[in-house]
């Protein structure tokens, strides 16, 4: 790297006795320093991975720079002058982890597995499924045909590696429902094959601890194990007599338990991830976890408008302090935080920027004693450019307490040293033009169990993000927040075009900005016409509304026509039906004659199914 720069080759050896750089390290850990010495420098890692660290410090300060995967900027000097500083760093959080959580993501593992080291993240998680089609995860056979190439980039660079995903249910295969259904979990009326497993059976822990005790000798390379219960918000676990005393908490923790005592005696490092997610984020009470059991922390029903110490934030920060509580143990890690800066599920395929968020939480974690935060990478379609939160992502995990501006100004100049402040800009006002949508208050109820509707368009699919049904008050106030974006958006891109000039290189990423962009315009003309059905509006001004909002979403489709491959367009497209289903809801409701409704829904019937024809089932 050093000759790209400029310098002359360096002769590799044990000894020399001219100028150097020499290197070394000891055991284990993160942390380096840089010292120069007489001859030279000396770089030294309080393990091989601070080495490599140290390193890649070295290179930062001659102005190497890794703002995304596959990007790199590096200069060429004449002559290259090391620096004449000591310098010593360690980070903040033990560990910072990637999770690769999609077939698009894993597709381009090497770049991002490089990237992440350059960055300073220490672990990947690959989270998978075995579920067809595989919807914010990556199949486990994909991780199979791909460890063979992977796992030597990921020794190579000294970093963790864990897996896994939602497969509690598949360690208790189905089949076995017709001839002992008594492993299978109480509905409150009868046994079902659904979901989570009776944690009452000794059978059916005996039976799932095999089938977990066969995974972690068939995936020996993971350092822990994410075997976690179904992804629902409720609704999953036993109610037979023994089960109903026991909270989702103390259900799930039992299981995993027995999870646990399957881990191989030879591999005493090794743990199974407890996952404290929707309604297991209350900790729990009636059982206590096996000492090879770790807390994952995964707060997605939060407010992402500040930070997790914020006032919005309150109850979840509440929990998380209650879990960790019960958890942590003298000489065991802090509690391990699952974060959503990546994900294109939550973030309807755009996630916002969110540097100032990411600094504020990874501040508060470690004020909490987190030692580990990770944030997962998934969506519904390959990137066109990667979020700058990933950048912000892993500085912040290093060192908390940095400034979240400087940091986003940093990445714009390394991604274009001639448009920096233009492209920090547009990201800023972007930033502020999602605030009122991730505003969510702290008395917000989390939704209920989810219901399969058997009429999508009279009872349109909503999560986190779809304030549609919100008292008129709040809708109202949420509308007038929203207004502002406009100018926002304005603003950003004006600053785009500035920055295009300067460097012609950024559409790609300029398409993902844009996207995040047209998302926004349709989310406000989605909420003003709910507002305006919600107050009774003239159906003439009804039907203004709904056309604005149609072109909005039909802008956005436009985009994804362009920009998403025909591979992954169907799955795409799946995510965006609940748009439209929410936009026919309201002409369903006070717009459209009985013979319409009728023909409404047999279209829509029609294109959900064309989406899923074009899903991967394999």
């Amino acid at each position: 790297m050093l000759a790209r720069l400029g310098a002359p080759e360096l002769p590799i050896g044990t000894t020399t006795s001219g100028p150097r750089i020499a290197l070394e390290h000891g055991p284990d850990g993160d942390g380096f320093v840089r010292a120069p010495s007489d001859h030279g420098l000396t770089l030294r890692g309080d393990g091989p991975r601070g080495l490599l660290y140290a390193v890649y410090d070295l290179l930062e300060a001659l102005g190497c720079r890794w703002p995304a995967p596959g990007a790199e900027r590096i200069p060429r000097y004449t002559r290259v002058l090391l620096p004449t500083h000591a310098i010593a760093d360690r980070p903040a959080l033990e560990r910072r982890g990637l999770v690769i959580g999609h077939d698009h993501a894993l597709a381009r593992a090497e770049e991002w597995i490089s990237w992440a080291a350059r960055n300073r993240l220490n672990t990947i998680v690959v989270h998978t499924t075995i579920r067809a089609p595989a919807f914010g995860a990556c199949r486990l056979s994909s991780w199979r045909a791909r460890r063979r190439s992977l796992l030597p980039l990921i020794r190579a660079r000294g970093m963790r590696l864990e897996l896994g995903g939602h497969h509690l249910r598949d360690l208790l295969p189905r089949r076995l429902f017709r001839v002992e259904p008594e492993l299978f979990r109480h509905d409150g009326a009868r046994r079902t094959a659904d979901h989570n497993l009776c944690v009452s059976s000794p059978r059916a822990l005996a039976f799932a601890r095999r089938t977990a005790a066969a995974f972690f000798q068939a995936y020996p390379e993971a350092e822990v194990y994410h075997l976690w219960p179904d992804d629902l918000r409720v609704g999953g676990w036993c109610r037979c007599p023994r089960c109903a005393a026991l909270s989702p908490a103390d259900q799930a923790l039992t299981a995993i338990n027995a999870l646990a005592e399957a881990l191989p005696e030879r591999r005493r490092t090794a743990r199974v991830a407890y996952l404290a997610y929707h309604d297991t984020e209350e900790p729990p009470a009636a059982v206590a976890p096996h000492p090879a059991v770790q807390l994952l922390f995964a707060p997605r029903l939060r407010s992402y408008a500040e930070g997790i110490g914020g006032p919005a934030n309150a109850p979840v920060a509440n929990r998380l302090r209650r879990c960790a509580a019960v958890f942590t143990r003298p000489g065991s890690p802090g509690p391990a935080l699952f974060e959503y800066y990546l994900d294109g599920i939550l973030f309807k395929s755009a996630p916002p920027p969110l540097a100032q968020t990411i600094a504020a939480d990874l501040r508060a974690y470690h004020g909490m004693g987190a030692s580990a935060v990770y944030a997962l990478l998934t969506g519904d379609r390959p990137l066109c450019y990667a979020s700058p939160n990933a950048y912000c992502f892993a500085r912040l995990a290093w060192a908390p307490d940095s400034d979240p501006a400087e940091i986003l100004l940093a990445y714009a100049t390394a991604r274009a040293p001639r448009a920096a402040t233009d492209l920090a800009l547009a990201y800023a006002e972007l930033a502020g033009a999602w605030r009122p949508i991730l505003e969510r208050s702290a008395t917000a109820e989390a939704p209920g169990e989810t219901i399969r509707p058997r009429d999508p368009v009279a009872t349109p699919p909503a999560d986190v993000l779809d304030a549609i049904l919100a008292p008129r008050r709040a809708a109202e106030r949420r509308l007038d927040a929203m207004a502002t974006g406009a100018d926002a958006l304005a603003r950003g891109r004006a600053a785009w075009d500035a920055a295009m000039n300067a460097e012609p290189g950024l559409a790609p990423e300029r398409s993902e900005w844009e996207l995040g962009a047209l998302l926004l315009g349709f989310l406000h003309a989605r909420q003003k016409l709910y507002v305006l059905a919600d107050r009774e509006a003239a159906p003439p001004l009804l039907a203004e509304a709904l056309a604005e909002a149609q072109a909005a979403l039909d802008a956005m489709l436009a985009w994804a026509q362009e920009h998403v491959p025909p591979a992954a367009r169907g799955e795409h497209l799946l995510f965006r039906a609940p748009f439209q289903l929410q936009l026919d809801h309201i002409a369903d409701r006070h717009l459209l004659t009985p013979l319409a409704r009728f023909g409404l829904r047999v279209r829509r019937a029609g294109d959900l199914a064309r989406y899923a024809i074009g899903l991967d089932w394999r």
